[in-house]
């Protein structure tokens, strides 16, 4: 308790100017001032206030960040990519009272590409971290998104309509539909409400070196011969599979193959992907009658070619409030889509596909013409960097999201796994943090994530890599597959574990408790089929 009886004629020293500027999230503390032209406070119990001053400070939310430093020397960090790692990380250490500088090479990364029309799955894992970044991200997530416990799986065919409430739902684990670019715009709009978070888009960055006083970066921009020039603590690689920065941190490294990516294979890797936008909900005559198709429903139109292999287009759940959806064609590399490259040889190749389907109807012929002259993109290849995290002589990198661990889009994971990179990073800095040291967080992240980030490699390679009609008889095999093992599990759920595919919606559990339990359940299920077969020998003979 501070005593309040002041020597006579002197301020108070509850007048002490010590600043606190929450919204730029910098705490520092201003000179003391003279007074009465005196040479400053005089109050015999001006340390005792600055030392409660200070305490208070630290106690605060954003008390982790040094109280006697200065504005120049907060602590800084440089982050590579707007995307949805990106964001979350530069918000987290935002929150955290970092000064973060964003260097994005688009010029918008919340722009909607209609060639790359992604959407995300948010699960559990993707939710947590939005809490935790703001409360208000997942009530905008939640207002904005389609629950896929929710939609309604329909097939569409010669024949007509079919319409199915979902099979596999888990209604205590609800995930969320949104597209990629307004996933993207909300984390965007929450970054630019951060005054200590600065964003530079259309940045090209031209060099990137480490030495004893940190990360330095020298940027340029699009349409502008200004480089400017940036300096941090802490280097984060947000950039996607073709990181720049795990480039540079593999030849900072002395080139010995920490930072070079392991790739793996898998039967959905380098499938071909083009991406037509459709109205959100519309109507069709069917030999049914007329059938609407709303916006918050699963669609798979079926391709009935007899003269190429055949092709579905999906149609993924969808807010009505976006009024446009997506239908995902995915192919192999030498399926005749990719020669249909002209409005009217794309048209003739979805008449001999999806004659119950017409696309004319429902779209412009300049949307047709783009999606015929559009190339697409490849699913990659499975894979992950072996390291993630490096220290130098005054800094410390970290590599997330696609830079760390990049996989087909099979089981959702590659937004929810970026997210949850962030997860783990923030409870790293919270367990190690000392005066906004990164070096120790980011090898108690590697330390912590590696092993996670192995086992989601192993788990997308074999949970559902034939949903996208590639390899027919494959898929139906494991289609068969997945159905014993779900029966099995209904049957002895003690005994038989849920097949990956199901394990994974399961958040709560780390991708490591997830491989072990589906690897678990697939060794016991094969050893009873395997038994069952050879009762059936030994009854026949």
């Amino acid at each position: 308790m501070l005593p309040t009886t002041l020597t006579p004629g002197r301020p108070s020293c509850r007048q002490l100017p010590v600043k606190v500027s929450v919204g730029s999230s910098n705490i520092h503390r201003a000179d003391a001032l003279a007074a009465g032209g005196q040479g400053g406070y005089h109050c015999p119990y001006t340390f005792l206030c600055l030392l409660g001053a200070f305490s208070m400070a630290r106690c605060s939310r954003l008390g982790r960040f040094a109280a006697s430093k200065g504005h120049d020397e907060q602590q800084k960090a440089l982050v590579v990519g707007a995307g949805p790692s990106g964001l979350a990380v530069s918000l987290m250490l935002a929150k955290r009272g970092w000064n973060v500088s964003v260097f994005e090479r688009t010029s918008d990364p919340a722009a909607y590409d209609p060639g790359k029309g992604f959407m995300y799955l948010i699960d559990g894992r993707g939710q947590k971290c939005l809490r935790d970044l703001s409360p208000k991200l997942f009530e905008r997530l939640v207002d904005s998104a389609v629950a896929m416990a929710d939609a309604k799986i329909g097939v569409l065919t010669p024949k007509g309509l079919t319409e199915r409430v979902n099979p596999i739902k888990d209604a205590d684990r609800k995930s969320y539909w949104i597209p990629r670019h307004a996933f993207v715009g909300f984390l965007l709009d929450e970054a630019r409400k951060m005054e200590n978070i600065n964003l530079y888009l259309e940045a090209d960055i031209q060099n990137m070196a480490s030495d004893a006083s940190g990360f330095h970066i020298d940027v340029g921009f699009a349409g502008s011969s200004e480089v400017t020039a940036h300096q941090a603590s802490l280097l984060v690689g947000a950039d996607g599979y073709r990181s720049a920065v795990r480039d540079k941190l593999e030849e900072w490294d002395g080139k010995k193959g920490r930072y070079r990516v392991k790739t793996f294979s898998s039967p959905s890797a380098g499938l071909r992907y083009k991406v037509l936008t459709l109205p959100g909900a519309f109507e069709l005559e069917t030999p049914e009658g007329k059938k609407t198709f709303l916006s918050e429903g699963f669609y798979a139109i079926r391709g009935v070619s007899k003269n190429k292999c055949k092709q579905k287009l999906g149609l993924i759940p969808v807010s009505k409030e976006f009024g446009t959806r997506t239908a995902n064609l995915i192919t192999y590399e030498d399926d005749a889509v990719w020669e249909a490259d002209t409005a009217e040889s794309f048209t003739a190749y979805a008449s001999d596909q999806w004659p119950h389907f017409p696309l004319k109807s429902l779209v412009s012929d300049e949307e047709i013409l783009r999606f015929a002259k559009n190339r697409g993109g490849r699913f990659p290849s499975p894979q992950y960097c072996p390291s993630a995290a490096w220290t130098g002589e005054s800094g410390a990198a970290i590599l997330l999201g696609d830079a760390l661990h990049s996989l087909p889009p099979d089981i959702g994971q590659g937004v929810n796994s970026a997210l949850e990179d962030v997860t783990v990073l923030e409870a790293c800095f919270a367990s190690t943090d000392r005066d906004g040291n990164a070096s120790d967080a980011v090898r108690e992240f590697e330390t912590r994530r590696m092993p996670d980030v192995e086992a989601l490699i192993k788990i997308v390679r074999v949970a559902a890599p034939f949903q996208y009609s590639q390899a027919p008889w494959r898929g139906r095999l494991w289609n068969v597959s997945f159905l014993c093992r779900l029966l099995l599990n209904k049957a002895l759920p003690a005994v038989f574990d849920l097949p990956l595919f199901l394990l994974i919606q399961r958040s709560e559990m780390s991708y490591r408790e997830v491989w072990k339990k589906g690897g678990r359940g697939a060794q016991r299920a094969t050893m009873l089929g395997i038994l069952a077969v050879g009762a059936i020998i030994w009854k026949i003979t």
